[in-house]
């Protein structure tokens, strides 16, 4: 079996050339920033690159792509891994608000220029900063990220995200930041509810009583103790006392 060994050389000599002047052939900006780049470098991991620098076009020609409708903290993240096969989503180096929101932005460029290995880190990056933060400020800002910027055929950030707060529904549900993204997120509350629905029917039994919440007519389970405050997981409707809208 071959090791990783003859590859070593340059796995630790291809990062210094990240951004740098030497050798280079070409340029990418984005919102006033030029990084320098090496054309078979980014044309040996991405289509999208390999198209634009080897056709017709005007970039091909010039050697210089304008990424001006992109993040420029994602845009470097994706250079930097085009280049080191990882990148820094703590904000140590990059000085981001927030890990869980900026994996999404990696993500979504990842996919835009048709980079499936870094897609594939960053998805690794989200899992696991939406598992220890899902009861974090930065949590609802990170379901709206997913949901504005993935198609809904692209359920790779969705399911994690919709999985992790299904798992902590309850807590959840009493933070209104939670609540208001449930209703100002298009797609993000049918999305629990079906996946709730599932595990109920996987589990074989009933877990709560069926509520019709009384702003928007929807019907869900859930176990809410008597006079307790509650939101409708739909609308982010809150109750104090939902026994009135218990289904009989």
């Amino acid at each position: 079996m071959q090791t990783s060994e003859p590859f070593e050389p340059l796995l630790h000599n291809l990062p210094e050339f990240y951004n740098s002047s030497r050798l280079s052939d070409g340029t990418i900006t984005c919102d006033g920033k030029e990084f320098r780049i090496h054309k078979i470098v980014l044309c040996a991991q991405s289509k999208f690159f390999s198209n634009a620098f080897d056709g017709k076009w005007k970039e091909s020609a010039e050697g210089v792509i304008p990424l001006n409708d992109d993040d420029v903290s994602a845009v470097e993240a994706m250079l930097r891994f085009l280049y080191s096969f990882d990148y820094d989503a703590s904000g140590s180096t990059t000085g981001i608000a927030s890990p869980m929101v900026f994996n999404v932005k990696v993500y979504s460029i990842a996919d835009k220029y048709d980079i499936p290995a870094l897609k594939s880190i960053a998805s690794q990056k989200f899992k696991e900063s939406v598992k220890t933060c899902w009861n974090m400020d930065d949590f609802p800002p990170a379901i709206a990220e997913v949901y504005d910027s993935t198609p809904p055929n692209d359920q790779g950030l969705r399911s994690l995200i919709v999985d992790v707060a299904c798992e902590h529904i309850t807590e959840l549900l009493q933070k209104q930041g939670f609540c208001d993204i449930l209703g100002e997120t298009a797609g993000f509350a049918s999305d629990l509810v079906q996946v709730q629905a599932k595990k109920r029917g996987a589990n074989g039994k009933q877990t709560g009583s069926k509520y019709r919440c009384p702003n928007c007519s929807e019907q869900w389970e859930a176990v809410v103790s008597s006079g307790s405050a509650y939101y409708c997981p739909y609308c982010g409707n809150h109750r104090s006392n939902w026994s009135s809208y218990i289904v009989r």
